[in-house]
This record gives C-alpha cells, sequence and structure tokens, in this order.
C-alpha cells in the first residue's frame, strides 16, 4: 500500500545447488526415482528431500514435509511445492520451490525453511475468536464466514509464535490473510496485498497528447475486458461505446477512465510481458478504479488490482499514469507466480516493490516512476537509477527516498530495482528476459539472493549460460549476491579399501560454481594426518584404510564460500574361510579366502591335523589352498592389513570313508558353502528328530532371510539359496532346535 509519508511500505531460505565452473556450465541434478510421469514427480521431490531432513537443518520426527502444488511447466518438466510442517503444523512462508525436468531429475532448489522453531503447542484463543478479531483487524463484519482458519507455526523477528491463519474476502471479493497469536489474541499481520501507485490513460500520462489507439482483444462487454483481465469501476457505470466498436471518450467522460485503463493493461501485458514468453496471469486479473483508499494511492492483492482517487495535496488520478499502472501489474505479476510478501527481515517486501518498479521502468524505458502522478516531485516517486553507495545491500534498511522514511520496502526496493537496471544497461531486453524467467525457480517467500540464483538458473536454461558472469559482476557491486551452502550426501560407514561415492548437492541452485574435496584420516577419536585433496568435480570416489573425515569446499560465481563436513567409520578388517567342511579321507579339496582389509594386506594360511596337539605347518601367503585330508584338519589364517590390524579365522574339516560318519556329539550343526555366482548351500545337521529354525542375521540381530522352519527328522539337510538378497556386508546362519540347542555359522557377502 502507499501512503502520503511513507509511500510503498511493503515485504528468505535457499539451500541450492549445481555444475561446476568451467566454459560452458554443465546444470548440476538429482535423479528422482519415480519423477518421470505428471503426477509423480512431486510426491518424489518431497520423499526425496524427507529423506534428507538433516540436510536442510530439520530435525526428523519433529519436523516433516508435505506437497502444497505440482505445475507442468512447457517442456514436460514441473515446479513443485513443498511446505515445511513442524509437530504436524504447518510453518507458515517456509516453503522449498523444486524445479523438475521432464526426465525425472531435479535440476534446482529452493528452499525456505525454519530451523530450530521453539512455539508453543496448545492454542489459548479459540478459533473462532481468532476468526473474529481477524475480521475486526482487516475491517470486515463479524458475521462473514472465513474460508478458512489454520493453526500454524510463524516466525517473526520477536520470536516464534502458534497462530491462527484466518483467509477471508472483503464484500468486493479482494483476498486478506490475517495472522493471529494463538496465545494471546494479537494481531501479528494483516495482509490485504500490497499497495502502489498506478494509472493513465494517455499513451504515457496527461501530460502528452491524447491519442486513439486500438483496444487489443477487447471482448464484448460490458464491462470492458479482454483475455485475462477486466476493468471494474467503483464510482461509475461500465462504459458503453458511443457507436458498435467505439470508444473514443473525451477526458473527462466517466467512461474515458475505464477505456484508457483497459489500454494500458492490454499494451503491458501483450507488448511488453507477451513479447518476453509471459503467457499471461494464472487467474483473471480484476483490475480496478475510483475505489476509495485514501490515504492508499493503489493496492494490489493476488489477481486484484486496485486503483484509487485523487488524495488532496498528495496526488492525481492513480489510473492515469502509465508507468503506475505498470508498477502494480507487476506486483500481480508477481503473484501469479506465487511470490508473495514476507519473511523476517521483510526482503520478500522489498523485492516485490524492487521487482515491480523494474518491469514499470523496462516497459516504459525511464528509470523514473510516478513524476506525474506526485503533486510535490520528487515526493513519493521511485527511481530504478540510483547512486551506489548508499543504495546497496550494506545500506539495507538505511536508506530513503522522496516521501519514505528509512528502511520501507520501498526504499529497500529501489536498492534491488537499481542493481536490475545497472544490468539492464549492459544486457538490454535479455535482462528483462532473466528476470521474468527467474520468477518460475523462486519459493513463495524468498530473498533477493535466492533471486540471483534464479537469474542463474534462467540463464542456464533459457540462454546457453552466456550471461551468468555479467550477473555476477554487475549485482554483485551493489552488494546482491546468490547463495551458496555446500551439503555432502553419501555412505557414513565404510568397510576398509571399500569404495565410496560422495555427492555435493548442486551449489547455488544449480548456477555455476566451483567444488573442492578433500579428506583427512581419524585416529582414537581425533583428527590425524594432513588433508588430502581429492578434486574439484561435484562428486568424488575414494576408499579408506580408516576412520575419516570428508570436507566439501562450494564457491559460488560472487565468490561466496561454504563448507560442510562428514564422517566415514570404516570397519576393521575381515576374513572368511570358504570350502568343505567334511570330505571323504584321502581326498583332495580346496578352499578359498575371502577377504576385506586396506591394501596392501598379508595373509599366512596354517593347517593343524587333530586331533589336538598336532603340528602347526605354514601353508603360505595366499588365498586359495588345495591338498589331500587323510585326517580331520584345522585350517586357520591371520591376516595383517596396512595399518596393523589384524583379522583371524578357522574352519574345522572333519574326514569320513565310504559314507558320513554319525553326527558328532553336537546336537546340531551347520556348514554353508557360496559360490563365486552368490549362490549358496547350506547343509544343517541335527542328531534326532526335532523341529527346525535355520535363518541368516544381520550383525543387529534382525532376522534377514528365512531358510528353514520346518519338522526335521534326524540327519542332514541341504538348504540352496541365493546371497544377493542380502547389502553386502557380514551376517550370521543361526539354527535352533525346539529344546533350544543352536549352532551359528558367520559369513560375509561382497560384491
Amino acid at each position: 500500500m502507499i501512503r502520503p509519508g511513507s509511500l510503498f511500505i511493503a515485504v528468505s531460505l535457499g539451500l541450492l545447488v549445481g555444475p561446476v565452473a568451467r566454459a560452458q556450465p554443465a546444470p548440476g541434478s538429482v535423479s528422482l526415482p519415480f519423477a518421470g510421469a505428471p503426477g509423480h514427480r512431486g510426491e518424489a521431490v518431497r520423499a526425496w528431500m524427507s529423506a534428507r531432513l538433516g540436510t536442510f537443518g530439520l530435525e526428523d520426527g519433529v519436523s516433516d514435509l508435505r506437497l502444497a502444488r505440482e505445475e507442468s511447466l512447457p517442456g514436460g518438466g514441473a515446479r513443485v511445492l513443498v511446505q515445511q510442517l513442524w509437530h504436524e503444523l504447518p510453518v507458515l512462508d517456509a516453503d522449498a520451490r523444486a524445479i523438475v525436468s521432464a526426465g525425472g531429475r531435479l535440476t534446482s532448489l529452493m528452499t525456505g525453511f525454519e530451523r530450530d522453531l521453539r512455539a508453543p503447542l496448545e492454542p489459548r484463543i479459540a478459533s473462532t475468536l481468532a476468526a473474529s478479531l481477524a475480521a475486526r483487524a482487516a475491517g470486515i463484519a463479524p458475521g462473514v464466514p472465513p474460508e478458512a482458519v489454520t493453526l500454524a507455526v510463524a516466525r517473526r523477528a520477536d520470536g516464534d509464535h502458534l497462530v491462527w491463519e484466518v483467509a477471508r474476502r472483503r464484500a468486493d471479493g479482494e483476498p486478506v490473510r490475517t495472522v493471529i497469536d494463538a496465545v494471546n489474541g494479537a494481531v501479528l499481520d494483516v495482509d490485504a496485498g500490497i499497495a502502489h501507485a498506478v494509472g493513465s490513460v494517455y499513451p504515457t500520462d496527461p501530460r502528452q497528447p491524447l491519442e486513439e489507439r486500438e483496444l487489443p482483444g477487447l471482448l464484448p462487454g460490458p464491462p470492458l475486458r479482454g483475455p485475462g483481465f477486466s476493468i471494474d469501476d467503483a464510482l461509475y457505470p461500465d462504459a458503453i461505446p458511443v457507436a458498435p466498436g467505439d470508444y473514443r471518450f473525451a477526458p473527462g467522460d466517466p467512461a474515458f477512465d475505464q477505456v484508457n485503463l483497459y489500454w494500458h493493461v492490454a499494451h503491458d501485458l501483450e507488448d511488453f510481458y507477451e513479447t518476453l514468453g509471459y503467457p499471461g496471469p494464472p487467474d483473471s486479473l480484476i483490475v480496478r478504479l475510483h475505489f476509495a483508499l485514501d490515504p492508499e494511492v493503489a493496492v494490489t492483492s493476488d489477481n486484484y488490482v486496485t486503483f484509487g482517487q485523487p488524495i488532496a495535496g498528495f496526488c492525481r488520478q492513480p489510473s492515469l499514469a502509465d508507468d503506475i499502472v505498470y508498477h502494480e501489474l507487476g506486483h500481480a505479476v508477481l503473484y501469479g507466480f506465487g511470490i508473495r510478501p514476507g519473511g523476517v527481515t521483510r526482503e520478500s517486501n522489498a523485492l516485490h516493490e524492487g521487482l515491480a518498479d523494474y518491469f514499470a521502468a523496462a516497459c516504459t524505458g525511464d528509470p523514473a516512476i510516478g513524476e506525474w502522478l506526485y503533486l510535490v516531485f520528487p515526493q513519493g516517486v521511485t527511481r530504478v537509477d540510483q547512486p551506489v553507495p548508499p543504495w546497496d545491500k550494506a545500506h539495507y534498511d538505511k536508506v530513503a527516498f522522496g516521501g519514505g522514511g528509512l528502511g520501507t520496502a520501498w526504499a529497500n526496493g529501489m536498492i534491488l530495482s537499481s542493481g536490475l537496471w545497472d544490468l539492464r544497461r549492459q544486457l538490454g531486453r535479455t535482462c528483462d528476459s532473466l528476470v521474468l524467467e527467474a520468477l518460475a525457480y523462486l519459493p513463495p517467500v524468498p530473498t533477493w539472493s535466492q533471486l540471483v540464483d534464479g537469474l542463474y538458473l534462467a540463464d542456464r536454461d533459457h540462454h546457453g549460460a552466456q550471461f551468468w558472469t555479467e550477473v555476477g559482476t554487475v549485482l554483485r557491486r551493489r552488494g546482491i549476491s546468490g547463495s551458496v551452502s555446500a551439503s555432502i550426501t553419501g555412505p557414513t560407514a565404510l568397510s576398509p579399501a571399500e569404495p565410496g561415492e560422495f555427492h555435493a548437492l548442486p551449489c547455488c541452485g544449480g548456477t555455476p560454481g566451483h567444488y573442492h574435496w578433500r579428506s583427512r584420516g581419524w585416529c582414537r577419536g581425533m583428527p590425524c594426518g594432513a588433508w588430502q585433496d581429492l578434486g574439484n568435480d561435484d562428486s568424488v570416489s575414494t576408499s579408506f584404510t580408516g576412520d575419516s573425515e570428508v570436507e566439501l569446499s562450494v564457491v559460488s560465481p560472487f565468490g561466496d564460500v561454504d563448507t560442510a563436513r562428514a564422517f566415514v567409520r570404516v570397519g576393521s578388517p575381515s576374513v572368511v574361510i570358504e570350502g568343505p567342511t567334511r570330505v571323504a579321507k584321502n581326498a583332495v579339496a580346496t578352499w578359498n579366502l575371502r577377504l576385506v582389509a586396506s591394501s596392501p594386506w598379508v595373509v599366512q594360511m596354517y593347517r593343524q591335523w587333530q586331533p589336538p596337539g598336532g603340528r602347526l605347518e605354514a601353508l603360505g601367503s595366499r588365498t586359495t589352498v588345495t591338498f589331500p585330508v587323510d585326517a580331520p584338519v584345522r585350517i586357520s589364517v591371520k591376516l595383517i592389513d596396512n595399518l596393523g590390524r589384524t583379522a583371524n579365522a578357522q574352519l574345522d574339516v572333519e574326514t569320513f570313508t565310504d559314507k558320513p560318519p554319525p553326527l558328532s556329539s553336537k546336537p546340531v550343526r551347520l556348514t554353508q558353502t557360496v559360490d563365486a555366482s552368490g549362490r549358496a548351500e547350506t547343509m544343517a545337521e541335527v542328531a534326532k528328530a526335532t523341529t527346525l529354525h535355520v535363518a541368516v542375521y544381520d550383525l543387529h540381530g534382525r532376522e534377514r532371510v528365512l531358510l528353514l522352519n520346518d519338522a526335521q527328522p534326524g540327519g542332514a539337510r541341504l538348504i540352496r539359496w541365493d546371497t544377493h538378497v542380502l547389502e553386502p556386508g557380514i551376517y550370521f546362519v543361526r539354527a535352533v532346535t525346539a529344546s533350544d540347542q543352536a549352532a551359528d555359522l558367520r559369513f560375509l557377502v561382497i560384491r
């Protein structure tokens, strides 16, 4: 809204990711499961983000995410809006917006999540009372029922609040959103839109000669309406042509203002926005004039654009100023992209003002807005060509202009619009395209950093990444830069020498950025050794010999740096002897080693003929042995890795003559072999008939594969199964009889 003496009073968190800086940067992206088909992409994004809450600074079990909206984009892609929940309550203005390609790849992600919320959970104000308080605050009759009353959480400058968000409409249909503190009933926010000065019916304003112009797209009326908008006059009846198709009214005729306002709206939408590829507002615009708004000049809220009447000593007829009309329509375009005021520092208010100013100036070619409208120049006029300093981000909330005080969204917005005007001087109308295209990537309550990230994405996706250097260089002069966030995804535990792949979530909104990886070892809970460089790509594959730390540094195109670290626990070496445990006497058999260890490693195999006390013979440093067995023998192995850590294993082998001898004194016994393709043969033997339960368990004691659970006569039972149903790791086969007699066998799955 615009008030005399204060004027444009109006209104933020980004995690983004992207490609490595190179001559022709390629976009960073993440493949999403089942995200290729429409209707599944939004849920795939939500599920992918929900599985990584910690990456976004949210606590699992406290915060959650829900899919708010999925919109189709040209080319088969989709724009997805995900909302943050805290203790199952929606968090106001805490959303994320993602772009998914037609092939199901996440190409950009901007978040505005709130971390470490500390709000009450139980309301003391009933919803009915909150609705009544909201009606009073918005100037609406209490008897008008609200459209929705929602319990939510809101972060404000003074802390976190449990709130009632009340949505309703005024008598004329204009939407109003009111936020009421659910504990004490205080009115925290009344958002009836952003008010601005607009209007004109001449090709520019009444300082120029009146001209006859075609009314493009005019539909049969009344009222005056075209594709995507209509004109609503609060004072006068709808304009009726003086003859079929003839709307040539003289200034002073009540219908004149309606016709000229129609022309300016159509001119702005068709001759400016449409030439940039804008398809038009998603909801039909209601463009109103002659409404009683004093002390405001104009108001824009969602698809309602309202112009007031002249204010004595302050302004002329708002709907007669072309640049004010274009400014207000700029707000309507932003609302059409789902971008609204808000944020802790009200940065999105200033973004709304700054972009509306920029679009108005770009349409007219004049960096000054509102000279004719305001009676005392330059009181209230906006300019998008302010000097640096003080019109830079370092002076946010510290600049004023005309009739506005320090820190108004109108003044702060001129910092942003002046930076974009600087860029337009270099890029021309390409800058208009970049700014408009960037809106598709923004979350509902964006920061300026996220807008800059959106400019990079628009350059990448629509202009072949030709202009990102100019964007960074020009805007940085005003202290406006994109967001940068380093975040690592990858394994948190590995076996020695097992390769692990680590990925960076795309930096800087999918824009060109630079990555650097390095690692260092940890010993006895402390870092040991120097950092070792691993590479400069957006992913890296490496292995470790012991516990280690991985570090990712990200440098944005603006020179901003962020760092993330991840700890990787590396398990001890392991070795398993694979081969027969019963061999016909004097037959030749072979045994192999399956091991996991950091190279270089050394193994030593031994055998000891039974009974115990037999001589221990060294079989050499090998991983396979073959020899004839003429008596029971124990095979053992010792493994030493390059850190000096050891692992041991042994296997007892029995002999038999023409057939296997009766089972030993053990009531239950297990043996197992696994071939190179992963097929396993598990032999379970019991001394007498019993019910036998045989299953595979992981290291946490969880049953992973049931092999047998049935009555078993005395003797052996061979079970064939496939180890591919298991992930690589260490497992146990356990056999248990009805009398709880048990046998265990450890084995390793490696691929």
